[in-house]
């Protein structure tokens, strides 16, 4: 009865493990399937849903249009990555290592995200995201040392990929952010000390914000706390921006202006349209970083939501603002591009008269200040290009590594 039963349980585990290869293998086949309509056909694959090849010195792009990745965390990551690669027996890397080259490509597709399956114990449901959402998925749960390897490997190759485009925007944002400061420094002659001060304040803790940490990409409690502490500040911008809103939409109603009241109004309104412009900016670059901590898992339209409203009723008070201008420039005969006005009043009446002899004579100069500012106030700003970019986080995730140096190539870029 012992020998039975022990035959028994054996044949159990040997079926067990027979269905957990055969699972895995039509997985891994799927998984290959899934990924085999790149359009890269010079690549090598491996079956990790990544790429790792040689890269010719003819075929390194100009260094100046690559982001160099310094973070020792992240740079960690590649290593990993690229020796998991090896032991997977990823064709391409293993030609890297024999000929000894330190030029070679890393490209991670954004078509596998990698998540804890729920229908299985330690396994990973890996994503196809087609154009129109998730397309198909497969589970790949690890049964044996080189399945260890084949979900280490996604993981971290999603890992990196995530890590390597958030420290990217955050750069980028970091700058912007640089930029905007330097701007509100040029608004002067601004009597409201307290809005002013609120705006430095914000940009402020935006820009610290800004500054890329690999631990706080890596740690979804940290993220979400800094998504909480984003979305007041983002709360504190629209309050600023509908403040300046408000105020150039009540300039604007402001009519029966003679040519000396109609340009203390224009200086006064520029202060708040720079401070608009600034705002809606920075809404902007709040937008980008809110994607970046999401680490693209929410899309940029949601980040967007609220840039969208405001950005609305921005342009509705530019709108009032333009039509304005154009009511006074022609009531006061305006000639933007001369830098002159026409004569009103008694002054018209006598220098008319001289105007016979000198037809110039019925215009009085502007100043170039005063023209620039209506000029700029008319034309506005448009961000709309920055907010339709590309999604990096849905792009190919293209890593460079020469000489034990890494480089991001970003799809923009590579354009």
């Amino acid at each position: 009865m012992i020998a039975v039963i022990a035959i028994a349980f054996a044949s159990i585990i040997w079926y067990r493990n027979q269905k957990n290869k055969k699972f895995y293998e039509t997985n891994v086949r799927s998984l290959q399937e899934i990924t085999s309509d790149s359009p890269n056909q010079k690549e090598w694959k491996n079956q990790l849903g990544f790429y790792v090849y040689p890269l010719q010195p003819e075929d390194m792009p100009d260094e100046r249009r690559l982001t160099e990745i310094t973070n020792s965390n992240v740079l960690a990551c590649i290593n990993d990555l690229v020796t998991e690669a090896f032991q997977a027996g990823n064709a391409a890397a293993n030609v890297v290592k024999a000929n000894n080259q330190t030029l070679y490509q890393i490209i991670i597709p954004p078509w596998a995200k990698l998540a804890k399956s729920q229908d299985m114990d330690r396994a990973f449901r890996v994503y196809y995201h087609g154009a129109n959402g998730i397309k198909a998925h497969v589970n790949i749960k690890p049964v044996n040392t080189a399945a260890d390897i084949v979900a280490n490997s996604v993981a971290s190759a999603m890992g990196v990929a995530s890590i390597v485009v958030g420290q990217y925007y955050m750069a980028q944002i970091s700058a912007e952010m640089n930029k905007i400061s330097a701007d509100i420094s040029k608004i002067k002659d601004f009597q409201d000390n307290e809005y002013k001060s609120r705006v430095l304040a914000l940009v402020a803790q935006i820009q610290k914000m800004a500054e890329f940490k690999a631990d706080i990409l890596d740690n979804d409690e940290l993220r979400t706390s800094e998504i909480a502490n984003l979305n007041n500040l983002e709360q504190e911008c629209i309050q600023l921006l509908g403040q300046a809103n408000l105020t150039i939409v009540e300039i604007s109603k402001k009519n029966a202006l003679n040519y000396a009241e109609y340009e203390k109004q224009l200086y006064e309104v520029q202060s708040w349209f720079m401070y608009q412009k600034t705002l809606v900016k920075v809404l902007f670059q709040i937008a980008e970083l809110k994607h970046a901590l999401h680490l693209g898992k929410v899309s940029r339209k949601q980040c967007n939501t609220l840039l969208y409203t405001y950005l609305e009723q921005s342009k509705d008070a530019m709108s009032q603002l333009e039509s304005w201008h154009m009511a006074h420039i022609g009531e006061f005969g305006i000639n933007l591009k001369e830098r002159k006005r026409k004569r009103v009043g008694l002054e018209s009446f006598i220098y008319n008269i001289i105007a016979r002899i000198n037809e110039e004579k019925k215009y009085r100069p502007i100043s170039d200040e005063t023209a620039k500012k209506i000029v700029a106030q008319i034309n506005g700003y448009d961000i709309t290009q920055k907010i339709n970019g590309i999604d990096l986080y849905q792009e190919d995730v293209k890593i460079i590594v020469k000489d034990g140096k890494a480089y991001y190539f970003p799809q923009e870029m590579a354009q």
